[in-house]
C-alpha cells in the first residue's frame, strides 16, 4: 500500500476508531464536521484517495458506506502487559495495524505489546504485540489478558473448584492463584500476534 499524508492517516484512524467503537463508519458530516471541512466535497476528496491507495473500500452506488480494506485493519494500541509478573496497565494512545483474519467474529479488539519472557513456550516472545478481544469471561485453558489489582497480565486461565489461576507457558515462573481478596478482572481472550 501507498504511504498516507498526515491528514489522510487522520481520517483513517478516525473511520477506524468509529467501526471499532459503534460498528459501522461515520458519516460524510460526521468526518466533516470532526476535521472543520465546510462541505462534504473535501471529505470525499480524501476518501477516494484512501479507497485509491487500498486503505479503504467503499461501495459503488452507497457513497456513504465505507469499509476499512480486507486484508488488514487498524485497532488501538491499549498500553503494555506482563508476560511475567503483573505490570502497570498504561494506556496509550495509538493504533496498530493488524491482519483481518485475526478479528473474527463481532465485537471490539485492542492490541497490546508484550514485556517479559513467562508465555515464551505459546511462542509469545518479549516485545510482540498480542491481539486481544475484549470479553469478560473465558474457558479453562485460554489465553487471556487479566488485570490482577489494577495491573495487567497475559496468562492461561483455569478456574479450579471456584479458585482461580493463571499459568505461564516457562517453567521458572509459578502460577498466580488469585485470593479472594485480589482484584480481579478479565480483559480479553488472545487472538494472535504480530511481531516486527
Amino acid at each position: 500500500m501507498q504511504s498516507l499524508t498526515s491528514n489522510q492517516k487522520k481520517i483513517l484512524d478516525f473511520i477506524g476508531q468509529h467501526i471499532d467503537k459503534l460498528g459501522t463508519p461515520p458519516t460524510y458530516e460526521a468526518i466533516a464536521k470532526k476535521f472543520g471541512y465546510s462541505t462534504k466535497s473535501s471529505v470525499q476528496h480524501y476518501i477516494e484517495i484512501l479507497v485509491e491507495k487500498g486503505y479503504l473500500t467503499k461501495e459503488k452506488y452507497l457513497s456513504q458506506t465505507l469499509s476499512l480494506q480486507s486484508e488488514s485493519n487498524f485497532i488501538s494500541l491499549l498500553g503494555k502487559v506482563a508476560a511475567g509478573r503483573p505490570i502497570e496497565n498504561r494506556k496509550f494512545d495509538e493504533r496498530i495495524e493488524v491482519p483481518r483474519e485475526m478479528l473474527k467474529g463481532p465485537g471490539a479488539f485492542f492490541a497490546l505489546q508484550v514485556v517479559g519472557e513467562s508465555m515464551i513456550g505459546e511462542g509469545i516472545l518479549d516485545g510482540d504485540y498480542v491481539v486481544i478481544k475484549k470479553q469478560s469471561a473465558a474457558n479453562n485453558g485460554d489465553i487471556i489478558v487479566a488485570e490482577v489489582d489494577e495491573e495487567a497480565t497475559i496468562k492461561r486461565f483455569y478456574k479450579k473448584r471456584g479458585q482461580i489461576e493463571l499459568h505461564s507457558a516457562n517453567a521458572n515462573f509459578k502460577p498466580i492463584i488469585i485470593a479472594e481478596n485480589i482484584a480481579f478482572r478479565i480483559a480479553g481472550i488472545f487472538c494472535g500476534l504480530i511481531r516486527y
